[in-house]
């Protein structure tokens, strides 16, 4: 492979270090003395840090990022007014969950209290600005800078949550290992900003940056809430041992997502510069190429196999969670295709969420109809066909509204070759060989 490091590939290789880090750490989780209830606590913990935080972090980051390299007569700082955005918003979430915690925890976690809420408030304060530094970098075209703060961070992350549990202590001490690295990252962005003299406030650049976000956030909200929605309908009308079936299943292609929104973010600063809009549209149509030839066959074989896999993987109760997972494999279909980021490179961001209320709309009414013919994997169908609608959907709304033909950023023969395809495989492991 002829790899170059781009602000594309350095930012797609920094959110696999990320994924892989958690992995690792999970895997290693299972082969100490912890018990399963330890380890439960330790992914309440991340799933209440990123459940409270994801919609609205995701928005403003993707909001900041055309904006940043904009020429402006403010002189403003992109990077430290977002900084400034997002500690406030992580400072409301920090006092509503410092006010809330208990009746929080009561309606999302079974009654039950919220684990370390001190240690929780605390990681969410450092965690969360965090996240921009790689953004800093990425805007500051420093790709190398990317790939060498996550190999240091992560490798980090990884020593300092996983020695404590090697040294049999308590599950509490890896998530001190968890906020130690977080508190250091703090303090590597501010070092970062104050070094760069990126620090000039301007509450013109603060608005903007909030009218531009907000309806990404709705969006995030709205997209993050399907899969949600998904499972109550499925608790709802089954038991207990076939939500579990459903939610084992119901798992997009980690790789897809990853590089998908990595490649994704890494393009919205592109569209800073109306004037090479062309090239932008051509460097979206090169680089989703790349993607759906390695992404495609890879989908192609976990459909072949992911029956064989999952009795062994799992066990003999979750060989129904096979049929679910290759349902969500369709998704790919989707995802490689980025008129969202056309769209929000060129700040036509209320069309975003006005596309996602329109999906959650659909994915909802189907899922209740389908779900009676096919049972659970009619919810699941459901997700595939809504989400498909949205790309389609906001398709056709860049052509319509702004004269953008999906030829000029998509290769539209290949992306239907490869999807037929991938539906001819689906059909023939599904309905005839299973």
């Amino acid at each position: 492979m002829n790899f170059k490091l781009t602000s594309v590939s350095s930012l797609q290789l920094f959110q696999l270090m990320r994924f892989g880090a958690f992995i690792l750490i999970g895997i290693v989780f299972t082969k100490t003395t912890l018990s399963t209830q330890s380890i439960g606590k330790y992914e309440q913990f991340l799933f209440l840090a990123g459940g409270v935080s994801f919609f609205w972090l995701n928005g403003l980051i993707r909001g900041l990022l055309p904006m940043a390299k904009e020429s402006r007569n403010d002189g403003a700082s992109p990077v430290f007014n977002s900084f400034l955005l997002i500690s406030f918003f992580t400072l409301l979430v920090v006092t509503l969950l410092a006010v809330s915690g208990n009746l929080v925890g009561r309606a999302v976690l079974g009654g039950s209290e919220i684990p370390y809420l001190g240690l929780l408030l605390a990681y969410l304060f450092f965690s969360v600005p965090a996240n921009l530094i790689e953004y800093f970098f990425l805007l500051r075209n420093e790709p190398r800078n990317i790939v060498y703060y996550g190999a240091a961070g992560f490798s980090a992350m990884i020593a300092l949550v996983v020695l404590p549990v090697l040294f049999k202590l308590d599950i509490r001490f890896a998530l001190y290992g968890l906020l130690l690295v977080a508190v250091l990252r703090y303090l590597y962005l501010l070092a970062l900003m104050f070094k760069s003299q990126e620090t000039k406030f301007s509450m013109a650049f603060i608005r903007e940056h909030l009218g531009l976000s907000a309806p990404l956030i709705l969006s995030a909200l709205l997209s993050g809430s399907a899969q949600y929605v998904d499972g109550f309908i499925v608790s709802s009308r089954f038991d207990e041992a076939t939500f579990a079936v459903f939610r084992y299943g119901a798992r997009e292609l980690p790789l897809a997502i990853l590089l998908a929104n990595a490649f994704s973010n890494a393009m919205l600063p592109e569209f800073s510069n109306s004037a090479v809009l062309q090239a932008s549209l051509a460097r979206i149509k090169k680089e989703s190429g790349r993607l759906a030839n390695l992404l495609f066959p890879l989908t192609a074989l976990l459909l072949v196999c992911s029956h064989t896999l999952f009795p062994i993987v799992f066990n003999a109760d979750f060989a129904e969670s096979a049929t679910i997972f290759n349902i969500y494999l369709l998704l790919i279909i989707s995802r490689l295709v980025f008129p969202q980021t056309i769209l929000i490179g060129l700040k036509q961001t209320a069309l975003i969420a006005r596309a996602s209320f329109l999906e959650l709309i659909l994915n909802v009414s189907l899922s209740l109809v389908l779900v009676r013919v096919w049972g659970i994997a009619g919810v699941a169908y459901a997700t595939v066909v809504a989400y498909l609608f949205e790309k389609i959907y906001l398709v056709f709304v860049l052509n319509r509204r702004l004269n953008i033909a999906p030829i000029s950023y998509q290769n539209s023969f290949r992306h239907l070759f490869y999807s037929l395809l991938l539906l001819l495989i689906f059909f023939i492991v599904e309905f005839v060989i299973y």
